[in-house]
């Protein structure tokens, strides 16, 4: 007898039986999309949690209990655990923990954990929501890949996200008093494109529960839904189509397909590490009583810390980083930076370091233990990565130095050269898409002014956390200067030519990114006028680059002025290049004619 043919037939029933298995996946996800609107009912409306809660209500039991049979039921007959071994094991082990739950609920009591950070929300509101993102990310994309293009996925996954937000700001439980939905819809578009701007004091209009939704949709911004889900979906899928994978290759922009599981892998990975080292950082840089208590310090640092690597500028501080408890923790203003500017660097670079740094410990490892001699790898540091690293460089150091001395009788007066110092490079960094402060925007001079809204205007880095027409694109902008005034036919930089496709691509994301912030300052100028047109530029340079820096101008605007904001933070989120991708049917109808070339007067 064949056993492993026996084994294969009896572990792959959903091959024979597929009606079933959809059965199974349908009914999963349907009993999911119960439990986590019953999670937000007990989180979002119920005043009185413990004694109202449905979670805790008999049939909710059993709706986990079911949830738990039939997930392992999924993994034993529906899925080929020879080939798909992670999703067998991820989906039968969450069986167990939910049929163990069932039995035992104490395990997902966490009252200590409860009472001293997350209040009245329990573990099984976690589990709740848990459960129906993981049937989310199970869900196929063969039919949204195939009438919609990677830009428009893009798009549309970004406005579902930040509507969906802004109606879960509005529960009751999510705010101290009631606010508009205009209002809502504004701080879910700031949080989801990572901008900042803020209608309402976030400290204090929003409980603990809105702060964890605005830190969940900043972290959902940052990295991305297709990010996210596609990363959960490796270990709860049993296989992706050849259709999906094209599209996740593209919003990754990954070169091949076989790469993409293993970025997704290192793109997660990266950001929790990051993430969790940056929060550990500000947290000891605090000191014992900097904010009341070790829970509010602990609570500032994770929220810090996710903030300043998506480049979002939120804070749970009602004057930011301006607060007087930590103005002047210098510490704590460097880590908060060193954050932006990593989120800022994109994950291409990020990932090319990572696998820079993952070689050189294994040449040194090897050197340890064998003497083995250096040899140099040609590449390993490709060439985006030396743009973008050079070029923020440059930004930086142009950055602190102009701001370090034009701020001296300013926002610096009565300074030591340290605080100095601090104060001039968070200055440089928060500009580029984090829209920190450490000052009172009231008191900046004027010229600092004009190069914040520069650096605002530049942003961070291609498929990174920050926005701005990115630091590539201006670049290229200043190369292709040179290679002008040098007579040159073409961009010639470290031995390499740069394509005309990227030198057209970023005269059309300048151009571009001028006319929409120039419309939309126009727009708002219109209707608020009163407060004057710097104002009112600087503020759309901030919205456009997804900054979040304002000279206290976001909460008097009236809700036009609002929504022309909100509609600034999405184009620049969503890059003008992929506007246009959007509108596009296809790139496969490419002229197979050329028109004779003929010169047009320039000067």
């Amino acid at each position: 007898m064949n056993l492993s043919g026996l084994k294969i037939e009896y572990f792959n029933l959903g091959t024979k039986y597929g009606h079933l298995s959809r059965f199974v996946n349908s009914l999963l996800f349907i009993i999911t999309v119960i439990l986590f609107f019953l999670a937000i009912q007990d989180i979002g409306f119920l005043m009185n949690q413990v004694a109202d809660a449905q979670l805790n209500k008999p049939y909710s039991r059993i709706l986990f209990l079911i949830t738990g049979i039939l997930y392992i039921a999924r993994s034993i007959f529906f899925t080929n655990h020879l080939i798909n071994r992670k999703v067998f094991y991820t989906n039968f082990l969450l069986g167990i923990l939910l049929i163990v739950t069932f039995f035992f609920r104490i395990l997902l009591s966490f009252d200590w954990i409860t009472d001293r950070f997350f209040n009245e929300f329990s573990g099984f509101q976690l589990l709740a929501f848990i459960l129906f993102f993981l049937e989310i990310s199970r869900l196929k994309l063969d039919l949204v890949a195939r009438l919609l293009n990677p830009a428009q996925v893009f798009m549309i996954s970004f406005a579902l996200i930040i509507l969906f937000g802004a109606l879960l700001l509005m529960m009751p439980l999510s705010t101290t008093s009631p606010i508009s939905f205009v209002d809502a819809f504004f701080t879910s578009t700031s949080a989801v494109c990572v901008t900042g701007l803020t209608v309402v004091d976030t400290a204090t209009r929003y409980t603990f529960l809105g702060k964890l939704i605005v830190l969940s949709l900043i972290q959902i911004g940052g990295i991305g839904v297709m990010t996210i889900t596609s990363f959960f979906g490796i270990f709860f899928k049993e296989t992706s189509s050849f259709r999906e994978q094209i599209l996740i290759r593209d919003y990754l922009s990954e070169e091949s397909i076989n790469g993409i599981l293993k970025t997704l892998m290192k793109v997660v990975l990266i950001t929790v590490v990051i993430e969790i080292a940056g929060a550990i950082f500000i947290y000891f840089s605090m000191h014992s009583q900097g904010l009341g208590s070790s829970a509010a310090n602990a609570k500032f640092a994770v929220f810090q810390s996710v903030s300043a690597f998506c480049n979002a500028g939120f804070s749970n501080l009602s004057d930011n980083l301006y607060d007087v408890r930590i103005r002047t923790n210098y510490s704590v203003h460097y880590s908060v930076a060193n954050l932006i500017v990593l989120g800022g660097l994109g994950f291409p670079v990020l990932l090319n370091i990572y696998n820079y740094m993952k070689a050189q410990t294994i040449w040194l490892s090897e050197y340890i233990k064998y003497r083995k001699p250096y040899v140099h790898r040609v590449g390993m540091i490709t060439f985006n990565s030396k743009i973008v690293l050079g070029s923020t460089f440059i930004l930086l150091v142009f950055g602190t130095l102009s701001f370090y001395l034009l701020e001296s009788s300013f926002t610096q007066k009565g300074m030591n050269f340290d605080g100095k110092l601090a104060l001039s490079y968070f200055q440089s960094v928060t500009p580029r898409t984090a829209g920190f402060n450490t000052f009172s925007m009231d008191a900046l001079a004027k010229p600092s002014i004009v190069i914040m809204i520069f650096l605002m205007w530049v942003g961070a880095s291609p498929v990174s956390t920050g926005g701005g027409i990115k630091t590539s694109t201006f670049a290229i902008a200043m190369l292709n200067m040179i290679r002008i005034i040098r007579g040159k036919n073409h961009i010639e930089i470290h031995h390499y030519e740069i394509h005309e496709y990227s030198v057209n691509k970023a005269f059309a994301i300048i151009a571009l990114s001028l006319i929409i912030i120039s419309v939309g300052s126009f727009g708002i100028f219109l209707i608020d006028g009163q407060y004057g047109m710097l104002r009112v530029v600087f503020e759309c340079f901030s919205a456009f680059g997804t900054v979040g820096l304002s000279m206290n101008l976001t909460p008097l605007l009236s809700d036009g002025s609002k929504i022309i904001l909100i509609t600034l933070m999405y184009m620049g989120r969503m890059g003008t290049i992929t506007l246009l991708l959007s509108l596009s049917k296809t790139s496969a109808n490419q002229s197979l004619y050329r028109y004779p070339k003929e010169n047009l007067i320039i000067t």
